[in-house]
């Protein structure tokens, strides 16, 4: 089975106009339940190289927030460019060595709100923000990409009988407080969308994210993400690093 940690960057609540943060990103970072012990030892590890301490502890901070640590504030804030460079390329380096898959979905919050104004997308009416049919893509991203996994270990003879084995399955991880919500899944399971997707289980982890490593770094990705969105003509040496090196894999836009 897979952990399947869900990030989040540009949410903005039920404010869906920042010129700052034009897109919403989800990105699931994929797990194996046979690897999370020696991922959450790795973080531990660097947390302790670089703070001197486990996060939450005297003298580290409670949670590394991605935005905090890139653009050096709050308490990165007397960190130079290179040591906060340093602590970016340690945890990239954890997903990098496993090739561990994230599977990305955004949408853009301006399409959105264009869209809602016209009121001449049907699908769009059953929204107030754009989390709804983000969530949507993004539950559907997951699903395909274990449909994916799965027929990779099936005989041609099974794949042409139509009969798929389930072998992988995925257990969504969300962060307490954030924008997913325990219902989420069943209206995706319910949908159109959803009712084949046979690889998720039909429920929601929630976790406080000071005590999930997965939590963080599906975080840090999807900030990186949102960067490249934002201005994809600009370099972005840790998006391509997380592309090239076969983490970052499918990203699946809302259309609009």
């Amino acid at each position: 089975m897979f952990l399947t940690y869900v990030g989040e960057s540009g949410i903005t609540g039920t404010a869906t106009t920042d010129s700052s943060q034009p897109h919403q990103v989800y990105t699931g970072l994929f797990i194996h339940e046979s690897q999370s012990i020696s991922v959450n030892g790795e973080f531990n590890a660097l947390c302790r190289r670089h703070f001197g301490a486990p996060l939450g502890q005297e003298g580290a901070p409670s949670v590394i927030r991605p935005v905090d640590l890139y653009q050096g504030l709050g308490y990165f804030s007397s960190w130079q460019g290179a040591k906060r460079n340093e602590l970016i390329q340690d945890c990239l380096g954890i997903m990098v060595r496993r090739e561990t898959p994230v599977i990305t979905s955004y949408v853009n919050k301006d399409e959105f709100n264009n869209a809602k104004a016209v009121g001449d997308d049907p699908y769009l009416t059953l929204w107030d923000t754009p989390t709804g049919p983000l969530v949507n893509k993004f539950f559907f991203a997951v699903s395909m990409f274990l449909d994916e996994l799965n027929m990779s270990s099936m005989s041609e003879d099974q794949i042409m009988d139509g009969s798929m084995s389930i072998s992988n399955h995925s257990l969504i991880v969300a962060q307490n407080g954030a924008s997913m919500e325990s219902k989420f899944m069943s209206e995706f399971l319910r949908s159109d969308e959803g009712i084949d997707a046979t690889g998720l289980i039909d429920d929601i982890c929630f976790v406080e994210q000071e005590h999930s490593v997965g939590s963080q770094l599906a975080n840090l990705v999807a900030y990186f993400v949102r960067r490249w969105l934002q201005n994809p003509e600009r370099a972005h040496p840790y998006f391509d690093g997380l592309r090239d090196n076969k983490v970052i894999q499918v990203i699946y836009p809302v259309t609009i």
